[in-house]
């Protein structure tokens, strides 16, 4: 009997790690299709036992994307998606988890945030928080697409864009640009956490609902963004108890709200002796595979959810 194919739903580009996907599936005699949101109308789902969305990358730059993948959902019939729709819609947005974590006890880094259609300007950010320095961002984004860091100093008020050369933007410049995302988005403050330059960012990665391996995202040299688009570096990470105690305590709540995940990541900052939480990537997330050498845990989660 012929197995059953995996679809990855993508839109622009999927990420590097898909053909590594494809080749560990491929030796448990499963066959990867890449398959274009925007051109999935005529597909025969009949033959598909799994459709993952992870490759999705640029969903933020579609107004549209929830939309399609409920349309999407809904012509799969009995085909399972991952992760799940209730998950997608819940993590999208991260206005809608991250509050309802921060309202479980969970040590967010402080935020502050601005619902869509709201003014708001960065003097006020700074007088509401007593912050000095900050990081912004919308709700829904992805590879710090309109990301910005704002410090407060004695020679005024300094904007910097996400890139890893210094780039800076007027005070004029930056609020039009808040005021036109906040048209559009809801809108994330976070203070800047210094840690982030002398430590880096850690992510820790679930497979099948088990924590599989941790990396270190450090910034580039002049840089304060963890990214490898903006001349960071990935590295494995040796997670103590302690730090993965902490990422389990987080996964677990977020199973408690929306189910089950063939994949999870959880992301936080050292501060002191404790960690604080920046994100959870649960829809479209780099998992560092390579980094964890975890290809063959993630095409068997894959395989088990194909055949069950």
């Amino acid at each position: 009997m012929k197995h059953p194919l995996v679809g990855f739903i993508f839109l622009d580009q999927p990420h590097t790690e898909y053909s590594g996907i494809a080749h560990h599936l491929a030796v448990h005699g499963l066959e990867s299709r890449l398959i274009s949101l925007n051109r999935s109308g005529d597909i025969h789902w009949d033959q598909y036992g799994l459709i993952n969305v992870r490759e999705c990358r640029g969903y933020h730059c579609d107004s549209d994307f929830l939309a399609k993948i409920e349309a999407l959902a809904e012509q799969l019939g009995t085909v399972s998606i991952v992760n799940s729709l209730p998950v997608i819609r819940a993590a999208l947005d991260k206005s809608n988890y991250l509050r309802g974590l921060e309202q479980d006890g969970v040590g967010l880094i402080p935020t502050l945030w601005a619902e869509r259609g709201e003014n708001m300007t960065i003097e006020e950010v700074f007088q509401r928080t007593g912050w000095h320095d900050c990081v912004v961002k919308p709700a829904i984004s992805s590879k710090s697409w309109n990301t910005y860091r704002i410090s407060r100093n004695w020679k005024g008020i300094e904007i910097r864009t996400a890139e890893s050369n210094p780039s800076f933007l007027s005070a004029v410049e930056f609020r039009d640009l808040l005021e036109g995302l906040l048209r559009s988005h809801t809108v994330c403050f976070q203070q800047f956490m210094p840690e982030i330059v002398t430590h880096g960012e850690l992510s820790f990665i679930f497979i099948d609902d088990l924590f599989s391996h941790a990396v270190r995202k450090t910034v580039a040299r002049n840089s304060w963004i963890a990214h490898e688009c903006f001349g960071g570096t990935n590295a494995y990470y040796e997670a103590s108890p302690s730090e993965i105690r902490w990422a389990r305590d987080i996964h677990s709540r977020l199973l408690q709200k929306y189910g089950g995940f063939l994949y999870a990541r959880i992301d936080g900052i050292p501060d002191g002796k404790r960690l604080r939480l920046l994100e959870c990537e649960l829809v479209v997330p780099r998992l560092f595979l390579a980094e964890g050498r975890a290809f063959e845990n993630y095409a068997l989660a894959i395989k088990k959810r194909v055949f069950a």
